[in-house]
């Protein structure tokens, strides 16, 4: 059965800059750029039709070439990994607070805000360096050598998952075992951490006490895990080609494929909706408490927000 389970609503349709990160603050949308700028924008209230207006533009926001953002409202800050290092701004301000020296070199890294204390994990060369939040900074705490350079991991639980080369390893940072589970095959790794049942939308961290479930990719296929490492479900869900990344609205699943984003709706494994964008990443996010997803695609931002079921027709 296929359906329009989203609608798709422009927010910045041009740009001067070459936009590489996007997540949310609240209901401000946050964009970041390869030449070190950040630009807010909101949405525009009292229109018939969506429209986003930029508030702000931070021009010596970095100033390096920004890889990743992501804010983290219950610690106040917001961290950013650019080409050189993570550097810590505070919210509202949005002042620079601190460089992490220590994470200079980092590709990736991902944040567990509901263990205590918070824990920020960055991927460098081969090895994962792990630091802990203080309530006002992060402190080194210890560093986890790895068997290859860490393509991707998220947190779950309190475990990792690493995908390493093509390879997917757990990692428990609290005991130092690992567990070795199986690789991607042809596809570059991705790894999602699915929030609890019943809970709104994902993009692949943290986890607390609750049960949580990975997924895996595995050639075109998503595989279900446990935190233990352990098949969660007896099936996985096939997508049409490998997807680069995925993430969780509930109580769909968005993949960004090589030509499209596929729409399935998890727990019936069926592809309900195929959006025709060449996407080069996409985030959940929860404005208002309303599931949705940011997504970039031609250096464009778009809102991808689901239809609700009583208004979802056949096609």
């Amino acid at each position: 059965m296929v359906h329009s389970a989203f609608h798709i609503e422009p927010v910045l349709k041009k740009s001067n800059y070459k936009i590489t990160a996007i997540d949310m603050w609240g209901e401000t949308v946050v964009v970041a750029t390869e030449e070190g700028v950040l630009m807010l924008l909101k949405e525009e209230t009292g229109s018939h039709i969506v429209e986003f207006e930029v508030i702000e533009t931070r021009k010596s926001f970095a100033k390096k070439p920004i890889v990743q953002i992501q804010v983290a409202e219950q610690l106040g800050i917001i961290l950013t990994l650019t080409t050189e290092a993570i550097q810590v701004n505070e919210l509202p301000s949005l002042d620079m607070t601190a460089q992490l020296l220590r994470t200079r070199g980092a590709i990736n890294f991902c944040l567990n805000t509901e263990l205590n204390p918070p824990i920020l994990s960055c991927a460098i060369k081969k090895k994962l360096s792990l630091l802990r939040w203080d309530g006002a900074a992060f402190n080194e705490w210890r560093d986890i050598a790895l068997p290859d350079v860490p393509r991707c991991h998220c947190w779950c639980g309190e475990v990792l998952c690493v995908g390493a080369a093509r390879k997917y390893v757990l990692v428990n940072p609290f005991n130092g075992t690992e567990k070795e589970l199986f690789d991607s095959n042809t596809a570059p790794p991705t790894a999602l951490c699915l929030p609890p049942a019943g809970g709104g939308s994902g993009a692949g961290g943290g986890g607390g006490g609750q049960k949580r479930e990975l997924l895996l990719g595995r050639d075109n296929i998503s595989v279900f895990q446990d935190a233990q490492g352990r098949p969660s479900r007896k099936y996985g869900l096939c997508w049409s080609e490998a997807p680069s990344a995925l993430v969780f609205v509930f109580p769909y699943l968005l993949a960004v494929l090589p030509k499209v984003v596929e729409v399935q709706l998890m727990e019936a494994q069926t592809t309900v909706q195929s959006l025709s964008l060449r996407a080069a990443l996409v985030t959940a996010c929860s404005p208002g408490g309303r599931p949705a997803a940011l997504l970039l695609a031609n250096n464009c931002i778009y809102r991808l927000r689901p239809v609700p079921m009583s208004r979802q027709v056949d096609a």
